[in-house]
């Protein structure tokens, strides 16, 4: 087992974040230092469900907790204040209390709503997150930001909330789909651009045998975490350096939003990554070396296969909504080297325009002019 303390500046306490393989099956023990309650409440997704509730379940009771679960439809349509509405109206109905745990347990959709919801239910409430992807795994499960949709756009109601505790088993990812592997994928390369290059090469070497070899993959995993952990720990709010985590997502969000939430989103910052390697080369200064190495890697880990078909204005339409802006252009978090990101602000539209353009090449239709964006599907409470 690996340990990554997350410290909190400006506060007394802390937070473990625990990798290792086979620490699902002892989630009770894991949390006996932080005293749970008598009852604790499970949120996940049907589907994480069907595949690991009775066995968490299990292990919560063997260290001497009753625990009860909470489901939700899989799928970022989740992520809705009628979603957080319904569960804090279930805990009230299962006589949860301030002193109520809740466990999240599942991807990045269920560890924002989990960790929104314990930030407001009564004031707030602990959380532990329990990824089950790799994207949570390496990102959304460390740091504590929390976030539900609105139509207008994605993760625009959030709070901070830090977690009790992380734990992160590698061998939730044995039932991972491709696609969420993929997903999950493109957050490591985004950790490994930002600030390890060592990583980069790691993964440039191990790329065709990284999910065949636990050893291998519980090593990056871990890396990664570290890297989001040590970013996180020096900017909790977002203040400052926590901003080159966005490296990526400020296209790729807008790619997200405007496929209605179809495309995934580790393919979405995948793409978005392609974007901002071409701004990186315009405006900061990147190598042409090190862009088409970037590049290179993305592609050959399978993460930018076919361009997303979309049209370009209604990506643009999204791009000024990015709540990252700062008034009228866009922020966006590029390289100067390989592990060297620096925050450019004051980036005008037309020159996202060819980025995205760079991105989506034939598998749009063209830079039409920005009009209303469309619509993600009605959301499911």
């Amino acid at each position: 087992m690996r340990e990554i303390l997350l410290p909190l500046p400006g506060r007394d306490d802390s937070y473990r974040v625990l990798v290792g393989p086979g620490l699902r099956a002892d989630l009770g023990r894991l949390l006996q230092p932080l005293q749970p309650p008598a009852r604790i409440f499970v949120i996940t997704d049907h589907t994480v469900a069907r595949l690991y509730g009775a066995a968490a379940l299990n292990t919560f009771k063997a260290g001497g907790s009753t625990a009860e679960l909470l489901m939700v439809p899989p799928g970022e349509r989740s992520k809705t204040w009628a979603a957080v509405q319904r569960l804090s109206r279930e805990l009230l109905a299962r006589g949860a209390t301030r002193q109520t745990l809740l466990i999240a347990l599942g991807g990045g959709v269920v560890g924002d709503l989990t960790g929104f919801l314990a930030s407001i239910f009564m004031r707030g409430v602990p959380c532990v997150q329990v990824p089950t992807t790799l994207l949570a795994m390496v990102d959304a499960a460390i740091g504590g930001k929390t976030a539900i949709n609105l139509p207008e756009g994605k993760n625009l109601l959030g709070t901070f909330h830090q977690p009790r505790l992380v734990v992160i088993d590698p061998e939730f990812l044995d039932t991972l789909p491709t696609v969420e592997r993929l997903n999950g994928l493109a957050e490591v390369v985004k950790a490994a651009f930002i600030r390890d290059p060592e990583l980069l090469a790691r993964l440039e070497g191990s790329r065709s045998r990284l999910f065949a070899d636990r050893q291998e993959l519980t090593e990056v995993i871990y890396r990664a975490a570290a890297i989001k952990a040590q970013v996180v720990a020096a900017d909790v709010k977002e203040a400052g350096e926590r901003r080159i985590l966005n490296f990526g997502h400020t296209l790729g969000h807008a790619l997200e939003q405007a496929s209605g939430f179809r495309l995934p989103h580790g393919r979405a910052v995948a793409f978005g990554m392609l974007g901002a390697l071409h701004l990186s080369e315009k405006l900061a200064g990147l190598p042409p070396e090190d862009s088409r190495r970037g590049r290179q890697l993305i592609h050959g880990l399978g993460l930018a296969r076919r361009p997303p078909r979309l049209d370009a204005g209604a990506v643009l339409a999204v791009l000024p909504r990015d709540k990252k802006r700062r008034g009228e252009d866009l922020v966006f978090v590029l390289l100067r080297r390989l592990g060297e990101p620096v925050v450019q602000e004051g980036v005008p539209l037309p020159l996202a325009a060819e980025a995205l353009e760079e991105v989506i090449g034939g598998g749009g239709q063209g830079p039409a002019a920005p009009g209303p964006s469309p619509k993600p599907p009605p959301p499911t409470p």
